[in-house]
């Protein structure tokens, strides 16, 4: 499979190229156009089998579509008859990048970031904490294990960090990280007085080494920017 990112780095938009027998898994919503001998198969995800399984999976589905921000389904789409190609794009304005994984590697990805990855990936929910809620990013954060790739977009801009040894990051500006590195939330200052003063809320805390990626941009900030200027 090839791709191409195009209109990087403020409107990025991937378009895949596939052979037959080549597929690609997309979030729901995120496709612009296909080619007409592409189908889709829609999945919740997950990796339980039988009846039980399934249910589970769906109620994971339902937590991470309503506490996380991602949503209910992913589509797999496959070309029949020949090569064929699609083109996905996230919602909100920014760069998207593609980041390899291999066996052993595991990506933590914040809510509403995840675009498209190809089926060697695996996805599970994740339990941010309480912390997380209060941080306005979403109860539970996705992870992405296997081999393969995949491609998360930013609000804004997209930069990789490597981390060696600390760094600390606004909640709002995180996109994913390797989970080799430990994290905890706290904080931005000593204290609520200090954290009200200085505008800022909570931050994650990074230790280890391992990969960042950060967005220059804070969808929060924009959503309390617009917020006052919408009809009561």
């Amino acid at each position: 499979m090839q791709h191409e990112l195009l209109f990087k780095p403020s409107f990025a938009m991937a378009k895949f190229h596939l052979e037959p027998g080549e597929s690609i898994i997309v979030e729901a919503g995120s496709m612009v156009g296909m080619s007409p001998n592409m189908t889709i198969k829609t999945s919740i995800g997950g990796t339980r089998q039988g009846f039980f399984g399934k249910f589970f999976n769906f109620l994971i589905a339902l937590v991470r579509k309503f506490l996380g921000g991602e949503s209910m389904f992913f589509n797999t789409y496959v070309p029949t008859g020949g090569p064929g190609a699609v083109w996905v794009a996230p919602g909100m304005v920014g760069d998207m990048v593609a980041v390899p994984l291999s066996a052993g590697m595991c990506l933590i990805i914040q809510p509403g970031s995840f675009v498209a990855s190809t089926p060697g990936i695996v996805l599970k929910t994740r339990w941010g904490g309480l912390k997380s809620i209060l941080g306005r990013e979403g109860a539970f954060l996705l992870e992405a294990s296997g081999d393969g790739m995949l491609w998360v977009n930013s609000y804004g801009g997209v930069k990789e960090i490597q981390v060696d040894g600390a760094f600390i990051c606004d909640t709002g500006h995180m996109v994913c990280f390797d989970s080799s590195l430990n994290y905890r939330l706290r904080m931005a200052g000593k204290g609520m007085l200090t954290a009200f003063k200085s505008g800022e809320g909570l931050v994650f805390e990074f230790s280890g080494r391992g990969r960042l990626w950060l967005q220059s941009r804070n969808l929060s900030t924009l959503v309390s920017w617009i917020t006052p200027a919408l009809p009561r």
